[in-house]
């Protein structure tokens, strides 16, 4: 996903004083931060990150499982506290403060236990992950109850039941918060909106969000359904240099996918793609793969690791991609879907809704 749109999307300058010994019942200026932690945390450093820079502005020592955080922002920003940035340690939280709040936090080194609250937008934030956390434990109850007892179709059904329920959930509070910084936070994530749900929340957004690049790039993306896919000559995996185009006008219909080796997201997709490439390739379903990494040897393991035989294509620039750009991707994975003739059909569509798309399309008949 491109750094800017995965959490750290606000450009500030913050300074936040020293943990002492104790906190402080009221502040004349400036927000406040109250920590609590679990145990286990006990005498360890908490980091604080801001605008998702390489270097924390503060580290700070935990002392009786507490710690506390004085910040000075006139406007809403997003931080992160956080014991170490490596993605299998659960202690960490994201949280949301501008002058005159007082924001709990609790981290713990338990996945999922990590909390916060004591704002409207925290409180919200919250429960949205909250939310996550339940459809993923029903989601879990519901293949154990049924198992095998039930068809692969009915499963799915569930499966979507359960994911659309927590889209108009997120939805809802997005059009909230439509107006302020946590509003913009959730409609440049990749949450499962539709086309028309993201346009909706974005022509509600101040001028001034709306001004901003990322928001112009999600816009460019929507709007380029209807489109021709620009005719683009890469590299691809064996170092040829390939038109897509050319690729495209041998298939009924073709998934462009954008991905990178070093995201969890992409790579979860993968297998999915192979299985739908397997079904349909010979009722005219091409694929591309367009990878987003730098590291040549880590992109071609994963292309052979899952066996993902269509064309593979990168500059191995990373974002710093001239298709890319052209066609307002902000983040990954993502698909595009185009005719034989390179029209944009449909974009950002994954998992069971890029297979009921395909079917659509008459791929499955």
């Amino acid at each position: 996903m491109k750094y800017h749109s995965l959490l750290w999307l606000i450009l500030a300058i913050l300074s936040l004083s020293a943990c002492k010994e104790q906190v402080p019942e009221t502040l004349e200026k400036g927000f406040l931060v109250v920590g609590t932690t679990d145990s286990l945390l006990n005498n360890a450093h908490i980091s604080i990150m801001i605008d998702g820079k390489d270097e924390p502005i503060e580290t700070i020592h935990i002392k009786d499982s507490k710690f506390w955080y004085n910040g000075h922002s006139d406007t809403l920003k997003i931080f992160m506290a956080y014991r170490s940035l490596a993605k299998s340690d659960p202690a960490q939280i994201m949280f949301f403060a501008q002058n005159g709040d007082t924001v709990h936090v609790h981290i713990s080194p338990e996945l999922g236990m990590s909390r916060v609250s004591g704002t409207t937008v925290n409180d919200d934030f919250q429960m949205i992950n909250d939310s996550a956390m339940s459809l993923n434990q029903r989601l879990v109850k519901v293949f154990d109850k049924y198992g095998d007892k039930v068809s692969e179709a009915e499963l799915q059904k569930i499966v979507k039941e359960e994911k659309d329920r927590l889209t108009n959930l997120i939805y809802k509070v997005a059009e909230k918060h439509v107006k302020d910084e946590f509003g913009y936070f959730i409609i440049t994530q990749p949450f499962d909106f539709t086309d028309e749900q993201r346009m909706a929340l974005i022509q509600k957004m101040p001028i001034a969000f709306r001004n901003r690049p990322l928001i112009k790039d999600v816009e460019t993306a929507i709007t380029s359904t209807g489109k021709k896919f620009p005719d683009y000559s890469i590299r691809d995996v064996n170092g040829s240099t390939v038109s897509l185009m050319d690729e495209i006008r041998r298939h009924q219909v073709t998934v462009i996918y954008f991905w990178a080796s070093n995201i969890s997201q992409c790579i979860q997709e993968m297998p999915h793609l192979v299985q739908l490439y397997e079904l349909y390739k010979d009722k005219g379903l091409g694929m591309i793969g367009v990878s987003l990494d730098k590291d040549e040897e880590s992109w071609k393991k994963a292309v052979s690791d899952f066996n993902a035989n269509w064309p593979q294509v990168s500059e191995l620039n990373g974002w710093d991609c001239k298709l890319v750009n052209d066609l307002g991707v902000t983040a990954i994975p993502h698909t595009i879907i185009v005719d034989s003739e390179g029209t944009i059909v449909a974009q950002g569509l994954t998992g069971l809704k890029l297979e009921e798309y395909l079917r659509y399309l008459g791929m499955g008949q």
